[in-house]
């Protein structure tokens, strides 16, 4: 088997489409499998599926959480006796454009739809012609859980991580809206710019006004408590307005790019501080140009390692390629493995 695909038919573009998984199927026909499951625990079993069958390569049917989590629940199995018997490694893994930032694709240059890209694998694929490849780092993520039974280890791994402060907020703000895209990134970074001179008026307290102060508010005026150490040195303070950190670049939609010193193999990008207000806004234009940051009490450099953890009652929530995770004390990344990528680019629709 060379072509091993899963999808999830609760998704947002997915939604509405009961014959998904029969339509990707025709397209890969005799050289692939199409699996369907709306559950993380459902994955395991297709991956070991896939990796019994040799698949060279994994795709997920949609963005940049699809291939989040089939990244994070790849490498589980391959601790599992049986795959570490074979020696078995990592196939290619693709995204397929179907989530709402696609950072992944963009860095990597995937272009098209699901169908599109599958086509195309597959005419390759039976023409015997290679593609090209593209090797990203990954951070491995080490994390504690709070739940009702006591404090729960686990590990995750992934690309680019919003632990707190403006960039976690961001996206509590982005995925409001009903179908989020490189307009909806425009609109968030508007409101919050326009409503920020009213925090410093009464007009902060007008219950008419209070869902558009609330860009402002929870974006630039709300910090994450929190104890962060950078390569073993401990960053003084315990409220930052930003807490972020990448293993590659991303571009939320043409709009805001990040992270560019995460492109050096072996290192990570760590954007974290408690820059006022007025100095996150005035980084917008770099933000746009994908330029590091600057300003008072912004860090914006490489790194090999951060760890952050929970300060009193306040959990952290981060999002980690786009998927938010719940009730954390601790978090700690470092370089992970090198995840090859295939570049593939669907024909252009007439």
């Amino acid at each position: 088997m060379q072509i091993g695909v899963i999808t999830n038919p609760n998704s947002r573009k997915n939604k509405g489409r009961p014959d998904r998984a029969r339509r990707l199927q025709s397209i890969v026909g005799n050289l692939g499998e199409v699996h369907t499951t709306d559950t993380v625990e459902g994955i395991k079993p297709v991956l070991r599926e896939f990796l019994r069958k040799k698949a060279q390569y994994w795709v997920a049917d949609g963005g940049d959480g699809a291939l989040h989590w089939m990244l994070r629940l790849g490498m589980e199995v391959l601790q599992e006796d049986e795959f570490v018997d074979q020696a078995a490694t990592l196939p290619l893994t693709m995204p397929t454009n179907g989530g709402t930032i696609d950072f992944i694709a963009n860095n990597v240059g995937i272009r098209g739809d699901a169908e599109g890209l599958l086509a195309a694998m597959r005419a390759r694929i039976e023409a015997g012609a290679r593609f090209a490849e593209t090797e990203v780092d990954s951070m491995v993520i080490d994390g504690v859980e709070a739940t009702p039974d006591g404090d729960k280890p686990f590990r995750t791994y992934g690309f680019a991580v919003a632990a707190g402060g403006v960039g976690q907020r961001f996206f509590a703000k982005y995925y409001e809206a009903a179908d989020p895209n490189a307009r909806t990134i425009v609109k968030v970074v508007a409101n919050t710019v326009l409503s920020m001179p009213m925090m410093w008026t009464p007009l902060r307290n007008a219950r008419v006004l209070d869902g558009f102060t609330r860009y402002a508010r929870d974006l630039l005026f709300t910090p994450t408590r929190a104890k962060v150490t950078i390569d073993g040195v401990a960053l003084p303070g315990e409220e930052f307005t930003g807490l972020h950190l990448a293993s590659m670049s991303i571009n939320l939609g043409g709009v805001l790019k990040f992270f560019g010193q995460a492109d050096q193999p072996g290192v990570m990008n760590a954007i974290v501080g408690a820059p006022s207000p007025w100095s996150i806004v005035s980084n917008i234009p770099r933000m746009n140009r994908g330029e590091a940051m600057r300003g008072r009490n912004i860090i914006d450099r490489p790194c090999r390692a951060m760890t952050i953890d929970a300060v009193g009652d306040e959990m952290l929530e981060p999002v980690i390629d786009g998927e938010y995770y719940k009730n954390l004390k601790s978090m700690t990344f470092r370089i992970g493995p090198r995840v090859r990528i295939p570049k593939v680019v669907a024909r252009a629709k007439n």
